[in-house]
């Protein structure tokens, strides 16, 4: 922001002069408008001489006579101008509202809304009405003085800043002008309202166009969709009523009905206009800073506007075209106004739509633009930053975040925006299976959609949770591939040393002990026989290593005797160990695929050896179960349990590596009274 960015000391004392500014500019406002929209339909009723007509409002005689031809009386007139004026006045301050209540502890923003709601009524109030001075005289003068600040206020938007910084200087020539009507209302030279009206003009057109060329520079160098979406709805309004307003000058003699016409134009630009600057504001700053942004305000309020404006256009325009002498006619122009005027009230519409709720009103849309990201993002660190940055930007939110869980606890895949204070949680699933959490910076889940479209978000959360499944397996097949090379990398290291070190050596022993006793069998047979004996035992020795090695890599009782065999010995063996061992098995043969026997073997025997080494058990129940094509093995010790901060060793990681690649899977879990059970679910075939 410019020049608030001071200690907090001096903020604060800027921010209570802000309010208070606020608030009195706000009371002599309503004063103002209520007593000039009060008088105004007596006096737009009457003409005014045909070479002094002080009001902006007033018509001639020739003018109002004009008028009557087509049916509209000099009363109709009063009271259509007044509800024009009134309509103006109430959008600027509904935005100026909507900026203070969601804004108050911005600086900037309560400037901004004091701006508005001074400039909606510096642009609906008559000035003639106040001719005769008095306290509500006094009151418009500083008015209309601190309306003279606009410009000043239009050059900062939407940041806070001059951009470019040369902008500087014409704003705070605005303020100094601004000051010298205030102060001293009587000269002609300091006092604004006293230039000669064609220099008047001239200065003021001079600097709406310096306001839309500067905006136009920083369309030219935002590289932000949202910012230059934005800087065309303001330029849009700004041109309108730029153009409006030099239009209504260039006919302010004419035919009543251009008069009318023309007025009508420059006041859509001005309904227009605090709309485009709301949606600048509000998006830029408050929708950053206000955690109670309440959305079915804002997009209430700005709704009613664009209607209310809508209904007057067609309305004002139906009425200037109606004929005394066709009804038929009327009601056709009538109905022709409202079909041509009825796109752009579409369009304002969906400006406040998407102000409010982002693009959730195309559904389509939005699953459409998530699915081509998806489709774009190959990687896996591109894909979960896709997928936060769409439903941030779907559903304007500034804060979007996907968790997942990891094997060390909750992972951060994908974060977006600034985290604020107010978060909603939302659980990813699939098929009923917890893949991760989807956190979005919004109070409510209620406010970031209107009733009756939360199925879209619904769908939104489905297709995220499909693609975020798909990261955390790509993720899981990743690290799986990676554990499967390092194991086989580590069991060839331990088969090269237990070669060389082991059988490598004993074989080279029995080379040279070979050797001498073939040396010595004529000179010393008893020697020679004593060295045979060696190489005996040594081969001996060798032919042990070599089943170990064999049994290592799968046990010889499962391919000679089956599973079943298998886990009694295992269960025997550990029975001597200080262990009671007990075993469950089906009735049936156990024909399982040889992959499921090994794993399961493997399992058991590592969940049996934990049992021994770590959980201090004294008993373990073995149970194994086989039907619809799944094995179903239970390991439940009555040990010292699992504790809370448990981190998966090498064994805890082999057991569930070994499941995982038949497509099963494997759990550990506190046992019912005590201990810890393995469970373990894979297909049997």
């Amino acid at each position: 922001m410019y020049a608030f960015t001071a200690g907090s000391g001096r903020r604060t004392a800027m921010l209570i002069a802000a309010h208070t500014a606020w608030w009195a500019a706000f009371a002599a406002s309503a004063a103002v408008s209520a007593y000039s929209h009060w008088s105004g339909v007596g006096l737009y009723a009457k003409p005014c001489p045909e070479t002094a007509c002080a009001s902006f409002f007033q018509l001639t005689g020739v003018q109002l006579s004009q008028l009557e031809r087509v049916g509209i009386d000099p009363e109709l007139y009063g009271g259509m101008t007044v509800m024009l004026l009134l309509l103006q006045n109430v959008s600027s301050w509904a935005v100026g509202f909507l900026l203070y209540r969601y804004g108050w502890k911005d600086v900037y923003c309560v400037l901004a809304s004091l701006l508005l709601i001074v400039t909606g009524t510096m642009f609906s109030t008559d000035e003639t009405l106040f001719a005769h001075g008095g306290p509500l005289g006094t009151l418009l003068t500083v008015n209309v003085a601190i309306g003279l600040l606009y410009p000043f206020f239009l050059l900062l938007l939407p940041e806070g800043r001059f951009v470019p910084r040369w902008t500087a200087v014409p704003a705070w020539s605005i303020v100094a002008l601004a000051f010298g009507s205030a102060l001293f209302p009587a000269s002609p030279v300091l006092n604004f309202m006293n230039w000669p009206p064609l220099l008047k003009e001239g200065c003021a057109l001079a600097i709406q166009l310096l306001v839309l060329l500067q905006q136009g520079i920083r369309y030219a160098r935002s590289a932000n969709a949202e910012q230059k979406r934005q800087i065309r709805w303001f330029a849009l309004g700004m041109a309108a009523f730029v153009g409006a307003t030099y239009l209504d000058l260039l006919v302010h003699d004419r035919h009543g009905l251009l008069r009318v016409a023309a007025q009508m134009m420059l006041y859509a630009g001005l309904l227009f206009l605090p709309f485009s600057i709301g949606v600048m504001v509000l998006e830029t700053r408050v929708r950053r800073m206000s955690a109670a942004f309440d959305r079915t305000l804002v997009y209430f309020v700005l709704s009613v506007m664009s209607v209310m404006a809508y209904a007057l256009v067609v309305g004002v325009v139906g009425v200037l075209l109606q004929s005394k002498d066709s009804a038929l006619l009327s009601l056709v122009a009538t109905g022709l106004v409202a079909v041509l005027f009825h796109p752009l009230r579409e369009r304002v519409q969906r400006s406040v739509n998407v102000l409010v709720y982002g693009e959730r009103d195309d559904a389509y849309r939005i699953l459409s633009d998530l699915s081509e990201k998806l489709e774009g993002a190959l990687t896996r660190r591109s894909l979960p930053n896709e997928i936060v940055e769409t439903v941030a930007r779907a559903f304007r939110l500034p804060y979007a975040s996907i968790d997942i869980e990891g094997e060390a606890g909750p992972e951060r895949l994908a974060e977006y925006g600034r985290r604020t204070g107010d978060l909603s949680h939302i659980p990813l699933t699939v098929q009923g299976e917890a893949v991760g959490r989807l956190t979005l910076g919004v109070r409510d889940l209620g406010d970031m959609l209107p009733p009756r479209r939360h199925e879209l978000f619904l769908d939104l959360v489905r297709q995220v949770s499909i693609a975020v499944q798909a990261v955390r397996l790509t993720d899981e097949l990743a690290r799986s591939r990676e554990r499967i090379v390092i194991a086989r990398e580590e069991e060839r290291r331990r088969l090269r040393n237990d070669l060389h070190d082991g059988l490598g050596s004993v074989i080279a022993g029995m080379m040279l002990r070979t050797e001498e006793a073939i040396q010595l069998h004529e000179t010393d047979p008893e020697r020679s026989r004593m060295a045979l004996d060696s190489v005996r035992n040594r081969m001996k020795s060798a032919i042990a290593d070599i089943r170990r090695l064999v049994y290592s890599l799968r046990p010889p009782s499962l391919d000679e005797f089956g599973l079943a065999f298998a886990l009694e010995e295992l269960a025997s063996q550990c029975n001597d160990r200080s262990i009671r061992v007990s075993l469950e098995l089906p009735d049936r043969e156990l024909d399982f695929h040889p992959a499921v026997e090994a794993a399961v073997y493997r399992i058991v025997q590592e969940a049996l050896a934990n049992a021994l080494r770590h959980a201090r058990a004294e008993s373990c129940r073995i149970r194994l179960e086989w039907s619809d094509g799944e094995v179903r093995v239970s390991v439940r010790d009555d040990g010292i349990g699992l504790p809370p901060d448990l981190k998966p060793g090498i064994g805890i990681r082999s057991m569930k590596e070994r499941a995982e690649e038949l497509g099963g899977s494997c759990s550990l879990r506190p046992a019912p009274g005590g201990g810890t059970e393995v469970v373990v679910r894979m297909p049997a075939v």
